[in-house]
Formats: structure tokens, sequence, C-alpha cells
């Protein structure tokens, strides 16, 4: 179905010829979802293999075979129960097999819409369109899958409905069809190849060890019996005369060595996971319909999306002490918009340098940090109250293991010094400033974050003691943001009670 067809689809009148107007996805989703649905299901054959059919591969292949004629058949009748209908102000989709559902979905409740492409939806040219409205958690409408012209015309169509370019121009396509690509004008900001290999280094992760971890426990039938326990593997190595031959200085080296290749383990997967979620990157202004950014990136699948930028409620920068030296932060906004992933926080720079960041910030209207902007730092019971609580802690987890269990264990109390340590540098990283528009508030030592706030985005400012709060006259503010997460939400903790009660009353 090619974008005209799809837009005089959608002028048709939204009663009369119901039958006729509804339309199914295209038929190569059939064979998309079979195989996405065969290939979660190859360790189960090959746990029937091993287990159940004795190795005996005839039965397997029948079995297998079985499955994949099981799963092709549900897969057909429910593609063949699926129909959509894009009408002149919202689209209706019915599904359900044995229960009939029919969702109508209003192009003015739609908050956001994204175009996504795995890895064999581009093979076969078909993408999915994602379609939000705020009512749940995830997409309340999804469209998997159409070919790709017709999905980014059916998002073009939405954005324009919802800034009222097309409300009054229902009978003609033409409003459709002759969008600007936006390809032929520089990007806002993009990364090659070297500079996402940049971001990687930055991403430590031992996601690589836990799919190696998932896949050896899913198969722990092939492995010895003992293979999980580490009291097993350590009386092993005990036993080893090679080890136990070698010098102190040689097992401690060896030590590193483990060290250094786990370290390697861990960037190497941070490579790796950084090439396949931002392969490709690209962040584009887009004009038409409503302003917002256009971000499209991903190696195995390749996301596309549009956030608006009135929906953006606040900037977030992130980094590190080894980052920053190097002049590398993180941009990301904190918007109403989900990205497609359930996060509310979208990636606008992954790995950019503060000159390329500025362009970006400066498209949302969000000033970064001027050199003369004084920044304000809170109370040192920040960090000196939690250190005591842990040292305490700690000399008594010390003293009752050194006593009870093994005299060694006294080091332990030791532990507080670097725990200490943290807390401080923590303490002199977390920092408030304000201006008569926007308040910026940093946090975190290691993981840098600061946050850039418009004053006019502000939901509810809460001020908060606990009991240790009260003898020291300190309090905590909480500012509700519009979007924001509430595992996360932004704080300015252990400052004094009646400054707290004064930025209260500055930021409402």
């Amino acid at each position: 179905m090619n974008d005209t067809s799809l837009i005089s689809a959608r002028a048709e009148d939204p009663i009369a010829n119901d039958i006729v107007r509804f339309q199914r996805l295209h038929p190569l989703s059939i064979i998309l979802k079979s195989v996405t649905a065969i290939g979660q299901n190859l360790i189960a054959i090959g746990v029937l293999y091993f287990s159940v059919f004795d190795q005996n591969i005839i039965y397997t292949g029948l079995a297998a075979f079985a499955l994949l004629a099981f799963i092709i058949g549900i897969t057909a009748l429910i593609w063949s129960r699926f129909t959509y209908h894009i009408g002149p102000k919202e689209i209706r989709i019915k599904s359900g097999v044995l229960r009939r559902n029919n969702r109508s979905i209003p192009f003015d409740r739609i908050q956001d819409v994204s175009v996504e492409q795995k890895l064999i939806s581009r093979i076969l040219g078909l993408a999915t369109v994602k379609l939000e409205t705020g009512a749940s958690v995830g997409e309340d409408g999804k469209l998997d899958a159409l070919a790709l012209a017709d999905a980014e015309a059916l998002r073009d169509i939405v954005r324009d409905f919802k800034s009222g370019a097309i409300q009054n121009q229902t009978n003609s396509p033409e409003p459709y069809l002759q969008h600007p690509d936006q390809d032929e004008r520089p990007p806002l900001f993009a990364m090659d190849n070297r500079r996402i290999f940049i971001a990687g280094l930055f991403n430590f992760s031992f996601v690589l060890l836990a799919i190696l971890a998932a896949i050896a426990q899913n198969l722990d039938f092939l492995l010895p019996d003992e293979f999980f326990n580490p009291w097993y593997w350590a009386k092993q190595v005990g036993e080893q005369n090679i080890i136990n031959g070698l010098s102190s200085s040689a097992q401690i080296a060896g030590a590193i060595g483990a060290l250094v290749s786990l370290i390697a383990v861990g960037m190497s997967s941070g490579i790796i996971r950084t090439f396949i979620r931002e392969y490709g990157f690209r962040l584009d202004r887009v004009d038409t319909g409503q302003a917002g950014f256009r971000r499209r990136r991903g190696l195995f699948t390749l996301t596309d999306m549009v956030m608006p930028i009135h929906r953006v409620q606040a900037a977030i920068l992130s980094t590190g002490p080894i980052r920053k030296w190097f002049g590398w932060y993180h941009l990301k906004f904190q918007s109403l918009a989900s990205d497609g992933s359930g996060e509310s926080d979208h990636s606008a720079a992954p790995c950019a340098q503060i000159e390329e960041i500025a362009p970006v910030l400066a498209e949302t209207h969000i000033a970064n940090v001027t050199p003369d902007l004084e920044f304000h730092s809170v109370s040192p019971a920040f960090w000196w109250r939690d250190v005591v609580f842990i040292a305490l802690l700690l000399g008594a987890v010390a003293v009752g293991t050194g006593l009870f269990i093994y005299p060694s264990l006294f080091w332990l109390v030791a532990l507080a010094i670097p725990v200490s340590t943290v807390k401080f540098l923590n303490w002199r990283h977390h920092q408030y400033a304000l201006t008569n528009t926007q308040i910026f508030v940093r946090a975190g030592w290691w993981r840098r974050k600061l946050t850039i706030l418009p004053i006019r985005k502000i939901q509810s400012v809460d001020i908060g003691q606990s009991p240790l709060d009260h003898p020291l006259e300190l309090a905590t503010i909480t500012i509700g943001i519009a979007g924001g997460s509430a595992m996360g939400p932004l704080k300015i903790n252990d400052i004094p009670i009646s400054t707290a009660m004064a930025l209260r009353a500055k930021l409402l």
C-alpha cells in the first residue's frame, strides 16, 4: 500500500463501507512474527533433543516440524483477524481471535508516534508503528508491520493533525506528500563509528557475562553438577599444585591479570552494547507539523521517533571524572514523551563536546551553565552523618566476625575508608544554583549529573525532614516534574530549613 492509497483511505467516510475500508497488515508480517517465535523456542527444542527424546534426531525433527506448523498457523490466524482503518480524525484497530476488540484512537489523543525496524523488518522493507496516548504503560496501539513508506506517512499524518495543519484538509493528499526531505539538511548532531566507539569505552558493562551465565543456566544439564558452586571452584584452585608452587609475586601478577581481563570484558561489552544501540545515530530538527527532534539509531533494531520540543521538561548533562577530562558529555531530555523503550529520558547527544551540545539546547530555549553562575553547596552533614553510621556498622561486623569466625576479618573495618572518601566526593559535587528562569542541580561524583530545569516546568516542591534532620535543622527539597521518574526525583539534600523555605517560595 503506497502513500496515496493510505491517505485516500484516511479521507473516506468513517461510517460507510466499513468492511471495505478496514485493511490487514502486510502479509510478510506472518513470516516476521513466525521467525521471531521460532527463535524463542530454539532452546526448548534443544532441551527436548537432549532430555525427553534422548538425542533421537527423528523424534526431535518431528516435534520441531509440528511446532513450526503450529506457530505459523496461529500467527496466520491472528494476522487474518487483525485489521485497521485510518479515518479523518482517528485510527481504528480490530483485533482478537476469540474475544474481539474494536479500539478507536483519536489523533488528538495520540502523544507520540514512533517507527521501529528490527533487522528482519529492514530486510523485508517493513516497519512497526507504535502509538502512545499516555492512557497506559507502553504503546496503546501497535501496527506491526506496515510497508516503511506507509509507516512514515502515518506518522506524518498524526503529527500534522496535531499541529492543526490538516484538520480542515481531509480530502486532499497534497499536504502529506510535499514534506521537505529532512536528510537534505545537516543534522543537529550525529555520531560516526569512531564517536560510537569512544562512547562505548565509557559505558562499562558486564552484560556479556550475564548473557553467558543465562545460557549456561539454560544448558545446565550439560555442565558439571557443581559448576555454579563457588566453594567447589575455590577448593579446586586450592588443590592445584601449579598454583601453590608459584611465588607470592607470581600469584599477585596472576590476580592482577585476572582483574585486567575482567575489565577488558567489561569494556568490550560496553562497546558492543553501545554499537548495537547507537549505530547510525542522527538527530534532526523537524519543522513540519509540531516542531520537534527526530532521532534515528540502532544496528539490529532501527528506531525512528520524533519528540515534540514543547514536551521537553528538563535537560540532563551526564559525565564522569574521566569523561569530563576529555570533554565528553551525554545530553538527555526529560520529556512527557516515551522513547519506545519506556524511558522518559531521551538521548539527544550520547557522546558530545560542549560546543556540540549548545545548538541542541538552543532549540529548547534551555540555557547551559555560564562561567559567572554561582553554585551553592549543601550541608557537610550530607557525608559525615552517613559515614558515622557506616563506620559503626562495619566496626560491629568486623568485631563479630573477628571474634567468632576468623581473626583476620577484623580488616573489614578498613572498608570505612573508601566509603568515606566516596561520600565526601559526592558531597563536594552536590550543588545547586538558581536564576530567574532556571534551577541547576548537580549530583554524583563518579556518575556526575547536571539537571537544568526551567522554573515554568516545575509541578510541585516538597520539603521533607527525616528524624536525623530535625536536630541539625536540615531539610531535603524534592522537585516534581511532569514526566519525571518516581524512582529518581530531582532532590536537593541537606540544606538549612530556612534556606529550603526561601528556595521553595522562589521556585513556586
